[in-house]
C-alpha cells in the first residue's frame, strides 16, 4: 500500500508497509537527510497514546541500539511525531533484505550444516548483547532474520537487564521457548536465551516439536517438570553439536553453556571441523554430564517411571519445595504422554489429572497466557508433586470469601480491580474499559481463571487474572 509524502520526524518518508502485528506496523522508508532506505516501526493506533506500550517501543529503542553486532539488526533513530493532534512513537532500524526463519523454514527443511550457521549467528549475537547485560527474553524463528549476508537477532521489544525480576511485571514471551527459570519467577538470566535458541535448534535438526502437546498449559508444565531424554543423534550432526543441544536445553540455568560456547561449537560444527571444545564438559563444575542416551534423571508420573519426553534437556527439576518423589507435574496439571527419543509414544501409563485450560490448536502464542502461568509457578512455589488432587470447586454461594488485596491492573483496552479468595480462586471486582473500547465479555469468577475482553473494532484485548501465592497475577494478550 503506498502513502504518499506522510513523514515522520520531519526526514521519514514512509513508502510501503513490510509487516504488521497488534500493537505496530513496520514500514519501508527513506531517510531524506542521509539518502538511504531504512526500516520504521510504527506504534499503531490507539496504542500510540498509552503509556505503557510507548515506553515498551521506547526501551526496545534503547535496549538495541546499545549493540554494535553483525548479526543485530541496529536502531538508528528513536522519535515522536505529532499527527492529529496525538504523539507517534517510532523507531528507525536497518532495512533488512530477507526472510524471518520462520517463514524460510515454511520453504523447506533446513540442512543440518544451514542450521549450524544460523543458530550459531544467533548465538554470537546473543553472546553480545549478554556481554552489555542485555537479555532478549524472546528468541523464535520470528524473530530471526535469514539474509544473504547471515542471520540477523530482531526485536527487543521486551528484553531486560540481567538481574532481579520485577514480582509485579507481567510474564512476557513466547511458551514454547521460555525458559524454567522465567515461569518461576527467577531473574533475569542470559541462560534463559540460550534455553530457547536449545527449543529452537532441537526443532530446526528433529524437524519436530520436542514435546507432544495440545495447549499452552502443557507445554509450559514440560518446560518446567518434564525431564526429556537427549536429542538423538541425527544424521549430519556431529556429537558435540548433540551435546551442545542437550546442555543448552538443561533445566538448571547453571547446567547451560553460554552464547559464546554455542557460538564457537556451531562455527565450528558449520565449517565442519572438529571443535576444541567438548560440548559435554560446558557445564559449571559441580553440573556432571548424563549418561549418553539417558536423561540425569528419571521422569515419575504416579510412581511409575515413564519414559521421557524426546527434547534435548539434561537438566534436573526444580529444587523448590524437592522431595524424593519429585519430577512428577503437581496435582491439577494436564498430564503429558511421554516419548521415547525416537518420538514414539511411551507405553507407560500417565497421570490424568484436570485439566486446567481447553486445549488450544496453537500453543505458541507472543504472550503467556496467565492462567497456565498460575497453574504452573503454584504448583512450583507450594513443592506438591502429588499424582492425584481433589478437582477444583467451582463457584457457587458457599465459595470462600476473598483474602488477598486488591489488584488493580490496567492494559491498553481498560482497568481491572481483582482479589484472591482462600481456595486460590480469581474473582474479578471491577471493571471499566478506556474508551474507546467496550467490554465484549466477563468470566468475574471466583474461578481458576478470571478474564475480560475489550473490543474495539477489530482490535479486540484479552486480561486474564489468576492468583499465585494467594495474589492475582494479570497477563494481557493482544487476541
Amino acid at each position: 500500500m503506498e502513502v504518499r509524502q506522510r513523514t515522520l520526524g520531519g526526514r521519514y518518508v514512509l513508502m510501503d508497509e513490510l509487516g504488521s502485528g497488534g500493537m505496530s506496523v513496520v514500514w519501508r522508508a527513506r531517510d531524506e537527510v542521509l539518502g538511504r532506505a531504512v526500516a520504521v516501526k510504527v506504534l499503531a493506533g490507539r496504542y500510540a497514546a498509552d503509556p505503557q506500550w510507548r515506553a515498551r517501543i521506547r526501551t526496545e529503542a534503547r535496549a538495541a541500539a546499545t549493540l554494535s553486532h553483525r548479526n543485530i539488526a541496529q536502531v538508528y533513530d528513536y522519535g515522536e511525531s505529532y499527527e492529529g493532534g496525538r504523539s507517534v512513537p517510532y523507531v528507525v532500524m536497518e532495512l533488512i533484505h530477507g526472510s524471518t526463519l520462520q517463514q524460510r523454514v515454511k520453504d523447506g527443511v533446513l540442512a543440518p550444516r544451514q542450521v549450524f550457521e544460523i543458530c550459531g549467528q544467533v548465538a554470537a549475537a546473543l553472546a553480545a548483547a549478554h556481554a552489555d547485560g542485555l537479555v532478549h527474553r524472546d528468541i523464535k524463528p520470528a524473530n530471526v532474520m535469514v539474509t544473504e549476508d547471515g542471520a540477523k537477532v530482531v526485536d527487543f521489544g521486551i528484553a531486560a537487564t540481567v538481574g532481579p525480576v520485577d514480582p509485579d511485571a507481567e510474564l512476557l514471551g513466547t511458551p514454547a521457548y521460555l525458559a524454567p527459570e522465567r515461569l518461576t519467577g527467577d531473574g533475569v538470566e542470559p541462560a534463559s536465551d540460550v534455553y530457547a535458541l536449545g527449543v529452537l535448534m532441537y526443532r530446526l535438526l528433529a524437524g519436530e516439536s520436542p514435546w507432544s502437546v495440545d495447549s499452552t498449559t502443557q507445554m509450559l508444565t514440560a518446560h518446567v517438570y518434564i525431564e526429556p531424554a537427549p536429542l538423538p543423534q541425527l544424521d549430519g550432526v556431529p556429537p558435540a553439536v548433540t551435546g551442545l543441544v542437550n546442555r543448552m536445553l538443561c533445566k538448571e540455568a547453571a547446567g547451560r553453556p553460554t552464547a559464546a560456547d554455542a557460538a564457537a561449537i556451531l562455527s565450528w560444527a558449520a565449517e565442519d571441523e572438529e571443535p576444541s571444545v567438548d560440548a559435554t564438559v560446558l557445564a559449571p563444575e559441580g553440573v556432571p554430564a548424563p549418561p549418553p542416551g539417558r536423561s540425569r534423571r528419571s521422569l515419575i508420573l504416579g510412581g511409575v517411571t515413564a519414559a521421557v519426553v524426546a527434547v534435548a534437556v539434561a537438566g534436573v527439576l526444580p529444587s523448590i519445595g524437592e522431595r524424593d518423589d519429585a519430577g512428577a507435574p503437581p496435582a491439577g496439571l494436564p498430564s503429558i504422554p511421554a516419548r521415547s527419543a525416537t518420538g514414539a509414544p511411551s507405553a507407560g501409563p500417565t497421570v490424568t489429572a484436570r485439566p486446567v485450560v481447553a486445549p488450544e490448536q496453537n500453543p505458541d502464542p507472543s504472550v503467556v497466557p496467565s492462567a497456565v502461568v498460575s497453574a504452573v509457578v503454584s504448583a512450583v512455589a507450594s513443592g506438591d508433586p502429588s499424582p492425584s488432587a481433589e478437582p477444583v470447586p467451582s463457584a457457587g454461594p458457599e465459595s470462600p470469601v476473598p483474602i488477598a488485596g486488591v489488584r488493580t491492573f490496567t492494559s491498553p483496552g481498560g482497568t481491572v480491580e481483582a482479589s484472591c479468595d482462600t481456595s486460590g480462586q480469581a474473582r474479578l471486582i471491577a471493571w471499566a474499559p478506556k474508551d474507546p473500547y467496550q467490554v465484549e465479555r466477563v468470566s468475574a469468577g471466583p474461578a481458576l481463571t478470571a478474564a475480560i475482553v475489550f473490543r474495539y473494532v477489530a482490535s479486540r484485548i484479552r486480561m486474564t487474572v489468576t492468583c499465585v501465592a494467594g495474589s492475582p497475577t494479570a497477563v494481557t494478550l493482544p487476541i
